[in-house]
């Protein structure tokens, strides 16, 4: 077995590690302003390897059966108090939490800006997709050529 898939079966996969030297901001931030706490944990919840999500305020509000007012705001608190950056995809965003105040992959990566790209959608913006029956294409295929 090579030494990099011994390493890769190391690594604890799904977890998100918090500093303890940043609870305290965490705790303030968790009393100060409830619901950014619930989206910051939210966003860690999803985000990929490299601490990052991206997501437009729709799948937030969505989730949290809030406007996207109110995610705009918790958000802005979330940005200006460093909890998180905000970059840009096309017109969404994508969330990237402080390596500072929790991490979710080898300590020596926090130097770099590379993402996997996870990536939420919601069904209100995407009915087509929801309900369309794209695979049942595929199905089909499988079925006409006699692919086993």
């Amino acid at each position: 077995m090579s030494e990099a898939i011994m390493l890769e079966e190391r690594k604890n996969r799904d977890f998100v590690q918090v500093y303890r030297e940043n609870m305290k901001e965490l705790r303030w931030l968790m009393i100060n302003h409830p619901s950014a706490s619930s989206i910051l944990f939210f966003i860690m919840e999803h985000m990929d390897g490299k601490n990052a999500l991206c997501c437009a305020h729709s799948v937030i509000a969505d989730y949290f059966d809030i406007s996207e007012r109110t995610v705009s705001r918790n958000v802005k608190v979330l940005k200006e108090n460093g909890f998180i950056d905000i970059l840009k995809s096309g017109t969404t965003n994508v969330y990237v939490i402080n390596p500072e105040v929790a991490w979710s992959s080898w300590n020596n990566q926090k130097a770099y800006a590379k993402f996997e790209g996870n990536i939420l959608i919601n069904k209100k913006e995407n009915k087509d997709y929801y309900y369309r029956s794209q695979f049942d294409r595929f199905k089909a295929l499988r079925e006409r050529e006699n692919i086993k």
